[in-house]
């Protein structure tokens, strides 16, 4: 397998994590300080460092051997220059990364800004929220692991086309990709997207509803709506003129949005499974965290691999795809080795 060099915050750890997770020999670098996180930093350790060996140090020489040593180095930094700081420009790695904000090139590459700027600016934040109320930012850190995720595509792409070459990801760039709906639908229908909370708003039902002992969501296209009103138990919905067509059912959103919310009420999540299993209907319950821990799906997947720090040991997911033959079934966290020149 290559061996990577990984250098920076969480997106660059976020590449690692998937090398590592695939059986790569990942070499991590912690001379940067780490960015406020939304969990604290033993919990990203766990997460994103297992399976890494990690290096504590600011020795621009050793950093260079490194780099020389590696097959791919994965580069985070805040700027471009602060990235040419590093001396990304000299190794001669095959193939070489750089994640920053707004790429290695062009007027913005020398701009900062925070995972909620990028969202802001990739037009993320506008979708998101009550549209009478103050808009919302995506909770962890959606840009740097989106942003990681590229990084971790176009590197093994290079390698498996046996090809050097130098990668820039600009995280606006990442969250303006992955924007499909806004785009799709600026371009071929001339409509500009707005929040509507939980309401998907252009397929009409598609939103969150309480339920007498918790939360459930349902995402009813059009195709499903016949089975939806007998998953109700109100087939008399089938012929209301109010309800016929989507078009129709989006201009009686609020209607339609009362209807199911009296009948959701009542109902209790176990309800909800059973009849949602019976008329095969897009509708689900809200997990708890322990519910989703103890998922029989997730389970039967080998979904959650044993982490060990020490003499502590967690549940850590895995990535989402499993690779035949994988035998990684336990990672090691260990601490960073200190370097002092």
């Amino acid at each position: 397998m290559d061996r990577i060099l990984e250098i920076g915050g969480f997106a660059a750890g976020y590449c690692g994590r998937l090398f590592a997770q695939s059986g790569y020999d990942v070499v991590r670098i912690e001379s940067q300080p780490d960015s406020p996180g939304w969990v604290s930093q033993a919990a990203a350790d766990y997460y994103l460092h297992a399976g890494k060996r990690r290096v504590d140090t600011t020795d621009p020489m050793l950093i260079a051997h490194l780099a020389g040593e590696a097959d791919i180095v994965i580069a985070e930094a805040a700027t471009a220059d602060s990235l040419m700081a590093l001396g990304f420009n000299s190794w001669q790695t095959p193939v070489k990364v750089s994640i920053t904000p707004f790429g290695a090139t062009g007027p913005k590459r020398n701009w900062q800004a925070t995972p909620s700027v990028i969202l802001a600016m990739g037009g993320y934040t506008n979708l998101m929220g009550d549209p009478d109320r103050a808009p919302l930012t995506l909770p962890g850190h959606y840009p740097e692991f989106q942003s990681g995720a590229f990084a971790y595509t176009a590197a093994n792409a290079c390698r498996i086309a046996k090809q050097k070459n130098i990668i820039d990801i600009g995280m606006l760039e990442v969250v303006m990709a992955l924007s499909q709906f806004t785009t799709v639908m600026w371009h071929c229908a001339n409509i500009i997207r707005s929040r509507h909370g939980n309401d998907f708003w252009t397929v009409v039902p598609t939103n969150l509803f309480r339920c007498m002992d918790g939360w459930a969501y349902l995402n009813i296209v059009p195709t499903f709506w016949d089975a939806f009103a007998i998953f109700l138990k109100r087939p008399e919905l089938l012929i209301d003129k109010r309800f016929k067509s989507n078009n129709l059912r989006s201009r009686n959103r609020q209607a339609l949005h009362d209807i199911i919310a009296e009948t959701i009420a009542k109902m209790t999540r176990s309800e909800i499974e059973q009849r949602a299993t019976e008329n095969r209907v897009p509708v689900g319950v809200v997990l708890t965290l322990s519910e989703v821990l103890n998922d029989p799906h997730l389970k039967q997947r080998e979904f959650w691999q044993s982490v060990t720090a020490g003499h502590s040991t967690i549940k850590s997911p895995r990535p989402a795809w499993k690779i035949r033959g994988d035998s990684l079934s336990e990672f090691q966290l260990t601490e960073p080795k200190k370097t002092h020149g």
